[in-house]
Protein backbone atom coordinates (compact mmCIF):
# COMPACT_ATOMS: atom_id res chain seq x y z
CA UNK A 1 0.00 0.00 0.00
CA UNK A 2 3.11 2.61 0.57
CA UNK A 3 4.19 1.38 -2.13
CA UNK A 4 1.62 2.70 -4.39
CA UNK A 5 1.08 5.46 -2.18
CA UNK A 6 4.35 6.30 -3.51
CA UNK A 7 4.18 5.89 -6.82
CA UNK A 8 1.03 7.77 -7.13
CA UNK A 9 2.64 10.98 -5.40
CA UNK A 10 5.69 10.84 -7.66
CA UNK A 11 3.35 10.12 -10.93
CA UNK A 12 1.50 14.08 -9.42
CA UNK A 13 5.04 15.66 -8.77
CA UNK A 14 6.17 14.78 -12.01
CA UNK A 15 3.06 16.33 -13.92
CA UNK A 16 3.67 20.21 -15.40
CA UNK A 17 2.55 22.88 -13.26
CA UNK A 18 0.81 26.35 -15.55
CA UNK A 19 0.35 26.94 -19.35
CA UNK A 20 2.62 26.00 -21.88
CA UNK A 21 3.96 27.50 -23.99
CA UNK A 22 1.92 27.10 -26.98
CA UNK A 23 -0.82 27.74 -24.71
CA UNK A 24 0.41 31.43 -23.64
CA UNK A 25 1.06 31.76 -27.59
CA UNK A 26 -2.14 31.03 -28.49
CA UNK A 27 -4.40 33.20 -25.69
CA UNK A 28 -2.16 36.22 -26.72
CA UNK A 29 -3.06 35.05 -30.27
CA UNK A 30 -6.59 35.66 -29.15
CA UNK A 31 -6.12 38.70 -27.51
CA UNK A 32 -4.03 40.32 -30.39
CA UNK A 33 -7.02 39.43 -32.89
CA UNK A 34 -9.37 40.86 -30.49
CA UNK A 35 -7.59 43.64 -30.15
CA UNK A 36 -7.18 44.94 -33.23
CA UNK A 37 -11.26 44.00 -34.37
CA UNK A 38 -12.28 46.69 -31.56
CA UNK A 39 -9.79 49.06 -31.33
CA UNK A 40 -10.44 51.40 -33.84
CA UNK A 41 -14.25 51.64 -32.88
CA UNK A 42 -13.21 51.91 -28.92
CA UNK A 43 -10.65 54.63 -29.48
CA UNK A 44 -12.43 56.90 -31.42
CA UNK A 45 -15.76 56.89 -29.37
CA UNK A 46 -14.42 57.14 -26.09
CA UNK A 47 -11.67 59.71 -27.36
CA UNK A 48 -14.62 61.89 -29.15
CA UNK A 49 -16.79 61.44 -25.59
CA UNK A 50 -13.62 63.10 -23.15
CA UNK A 51 -12.92 65.72 -25.65
CA UNK A 52 -16.74 66.78 -25.65
CA UNK A 53 -16.65 66.43 -22.23
CA UNK A 54 -13.02 68.30 -21.77
CA UNK A 55 -14.80 71.20 -23.87
CA UNK A 56 -18.46 71.44 -21.72
CA UNK A 57 -16.29 71.73 -18.45
CA UNK A 58 -13.91 74.50 -19.96
CA UNK A 59 -17.04 76.51 -21.47
CA UNK A 60 -18.81 76.03 -18.34
CA UNK A 61 -15.65 77.31 -16.14
CA UNK A 62 -15.24 80.14 -18.17
CA UNK A 63 -19.09 81.10 -17.54
CA UNK A 64 -18.98 80.11 -13.82
CA UNK A 65 -16.26 82.20 -13.22
CA UNK A 66 -18.07 85.64 -14.73
CA UNK A 67 -21.10 84.58 -12.99
CA UNK A 68 -18.92 84.06 -9.99
CA UNK A 69 -17.46 87.69 -10.70
CA UNK A 70 -20.66 89.53 -10.71
CA UNK A 71 -22.30 87.94 -8.38
CA UNK A 72 -19.22 88.60 -5.96
CA UNK A 73 -18.78 91.87 -7.62
CA UNK A 74 -14.96 91.25 -8.56
CA UNK A 75 -12.72 93.46 -10.61
CA UNK A 76 -12.21 91.94 -14.59
CA UNK A 77 -9.25 92.34 -16.30
CA UNK A 78 -8.87 93.41 -20.21
CA UNK A 79 -5.61 92.76 -21.22
CA UNK A 80 -3.63 94.48 -18.41
CA UNK A 81 -6.62 96.95 -17.89
CA UNK A 82 -8.77 96.24 -14.56
CA UNK A 83 -12.63 96.77 -14.99
CA UNK A 84 -14.88 97.18 -12.04
CA UNK A 85 -18.40 96.71 -14.15
CA UNK A 86 -22.03 97.95 -13.19
CA UNK A 87 -23.42 95.13 -14.88
CA UNK A 88 -22.24 91.77 -15.88
CA UNK A 89 -23.93 90.49 -19.27
CA UNK A 90 -24.24 86.78 -20.37
CA UNK A 91 -25.96 85.98 -23.49
CA UNK A 92 -26.15 83.06 -25.32
CA UNK A 93 -27.68 82.26 -28.97
CA UNK A 94 -27.77 79.04 -30.57
CA UNK A 95 -28.90 80.77 -33.63
CA UNK A 96 -25.21 82.02 -34.96
CA UNK A 97 -23.93 79.25 -31.88
CA UNK A 98 -22.29 82.01 -29.58
CA UNK A 99 -22.27 82.43 -25.95
CA UNK A 100 -20.96 86.40 -25.20
CA UNK A 101 -19.60 87.68 -22.25
CA UNK A 102 -19.86 91.27 -21.95
CA UNK A 103 -19.87 94.00 -19.11
CA UNK A 104 -21.19 97.63 -18.57
CA UNK A 105 -19.11 100.21 -17.15
CA UNK A 106 -20.14 103.94 -17.37
CA UNK A 107 -23.07 103.07 -19.46
CA UNK A 108 -20.63 101.53 -21.70
CA UNK A 109 -21.18 97.65 -22.78
CA UNK A 110 -17.67 96.11 -24.09
CA UNK A 111 -16.97 92.64 -24.84
CA UNK A 112 -15.39 90.35 -22.34
CA UNK A 113 -15.22 87.10 -24.15
CA UNK A 114 -16.80 86.21 -27.12
CA UNK A 115 -17.27 82.20 -27.49
CA UNK A 116 -17.70 80.29 -30.60
CA UNK A 117 -19.40 76.90 -29.83
CA UNK A 118 -18.91 75.50 -33.56
CA UNK A 119 -17.11 76.06 -36.39
CA UNK A 120 -13.51 76.68 -35.37
CA UNK A 121 -14.36 77.24 -31.91
CA UNK A 122 -11.73 79.53 -29.97
CA UNK A 123 -11.95 76.42 -27.36
CA UNK A 124 -10.01 73.94 -27.14
CA UNK A 125 -11.81 70.00 -27.74
CA UNK A 126 -14.88 71.74 -29.08
CA UNK A 127 -14.14 70.87 -32.63
CA UNK A 128 -11.72 68.16 -34.05
CA UNK A 129 -11.23 66.33 -37.05
CA UNK A 130 -13.98 63.98 -36.09
CA UNK A 131 -16.63 65.98 -34.51
CA UNK A 132 -17.88 69.55 -33.41
CA UNK A 133 -20.00 71.04 -30.85
CA UNK A 134 -23.40 72.19 -31.44
CA UNK A 135 -25.63 74.39 -28.65
CA UNK A 136 -29.49 74.53 -29.16
CA UNK A 137 -31.93 76.03 -26.70
CA UNK A 138 -32.91 79.28 -25.64
CA UNK A 139 -31.88 82.44 -26.75
CA UNK A 140 -31.50 84.53 -23.97
CA UNK A 141 -29.38 87.24 -22.03
CA UNK A 142 -28.29 86.84 -18.26
CA UNK A 143 -28.00 90.55 -16.87
CA UNK A 144 -25.89 90.67 -12.86
CA UNK A 145 -26.43 93.94 -11.20
CA UNK A 146 -22.91 95.48 -9.48
CA UNK A 147 -23.49 94.42 -5.82
CA UNK A 148 -26.55 92.56 -6.77
CA UNK A 149 -28.31 96.45 -6.59
CA UNK A 150 -32.04 96.08 -6.82
CA UNK A 151 -34.98 98.29 -7.26
CA UNK A 152 -38.63 98.29 -7.96
CA UNK A 153 -37.49 98.31 -11.54
CA UNK A 154 -35.09 95.92 -11.57
CA UNK A 155 -34.25 92.73 -10.19
CA UNK A 156 -30.23 91.85 -9.20
CA UNK A 157 -29.64 89.07 -11.35
CA UNK A 158 -32.46 88.36 -14.03
CA UNK A 159 -32.87 87.23 -17.61
CA UNK A 160 -34.32 88.24 -20.66
CA UNK A 161 -35.49 86.47 -23.78
CA UNK A 162 -37.03 83.69 -22.54
CA UNK A 163 -41.04 82.72 -22.49
CA UNK A 164 -40.73 81.67 -18.45
CA UNK A 165 -38.62 85.14 -17.51
CA UNK A 166 -36.91 82.83 -14.36
CA UNK A 167 -35.19 80.30 -16.21
CA UNK A 168 -33.40 79.66 -19.13
CA UNK A 169 -31.42 76.75 -20.95
CA UNK A 170 -29.22 75.23 -23.46
CA UNK A 171 -28.38 72.18 -24.64
CA UNK A 172 -24.88 71.44 -25.71
CA UNK A 173 -24.49 68.05 -28.89
CA UNK A 174 -22.01 66.42 -29.90
CA UNK A 175 -21.82 65.56 -33.67
CA UNK A 176 -20.46 63.74 -35.78
CA UNK A 177 -19.11 65.74 -39.73
CA UNK A 178 -20.70 63.77 -41.65
CA UNK A 179 -24.11 64.34 -39.93
CA UNK A 180 -24.32 60.48 -38.90
CA UNK A 181 -24.97 60.97 -35.42
CA UNK A 182 -25.32 63.54 -32.22
CA UNK A 183 -25.40 62.96 -28.60
CA UNK A 184 -26.23 65.36 -26.01
CA UNK A 185 -23.62 66.06 -23.95
CA UNK A 186 -24.50 68.55 -21.13
CA UNK A 187 -27.50 70.73 -20.40
CA UNK A 188 -26.75 74.51 -18.85
CA UNK A 189 -29.52 75.97 -16.98
CA UNK A 190 -29.99 79.20 -15.41
CA UNK A 191 -32.60 80.19 -12.67
CA UNK A 192 -33.10 83.26 -11.39
CA UNK A 193 -34.62 81.70 -8.09
CA UNK A 194 -31.41 80.05 -7.23
CA UNK A 195 -29.44 82.96 -8.39
CA UNK A 196 -26.91 80.01 -10.30
CA UNK A 197 -25.92 78.47 -14.15
CA UNK A 198 -26.26 74.78 -12.87
CA UNK A 199 -24.65 72.46 -15.59
CA UNK A 200 -25.24 69.02 -16.20
CA UNK A 201 -23.12 66.36 -17.71
CA UNK A 202 -23.78 62.98 -19.52
CA UNK A 203 -22.03 60.49 -17.57
CA UNK A 204 -22.91 57.45 -20.40
CA UNK A 205 -24.45 56.50 -23.19
CA UNK A 206 -26.23 53.79 -25.14
CA UNK A 207 -25.38 52.32 -28.40
CA UNK A 208 -27.90 54.54 -30.08
CA UNK A 209 -25.99 57.50 -28.11
CA UNK A 210 -29.59 58.57 -25.95
CA UNK A 211 -28.01 59.35 -22.63
CA UNK A 212 -28.50 56.27 -20.00
CA UNK A 213 -27.48 58.21 -16.58
CA UNK A 214 -27.06 62.32 -16.68
CA UNK A 215 -25.02 63.49 -13.03
CA UNK A 216 -27.72 65.16 -11.37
Amino acid sequence: MCLLNNIFIMHLSSRKKGFTMLEVLIVIMIVGILFVAFRSSFQIKNKDVLYGQACIETLYGQINNFVYAGLSSKVIFSGNVKHFPDQYIATFNPNIQNISLNYQENTTTSIYSSIDISGWSNINYCRTSTYFMRMNGDNYTLTINKWLAENQNLQSFFITGTSSQSTGGNTFWECNLVGTWCKEMARFETDIRTISIKKYMCLSFSETWDCLEWDN
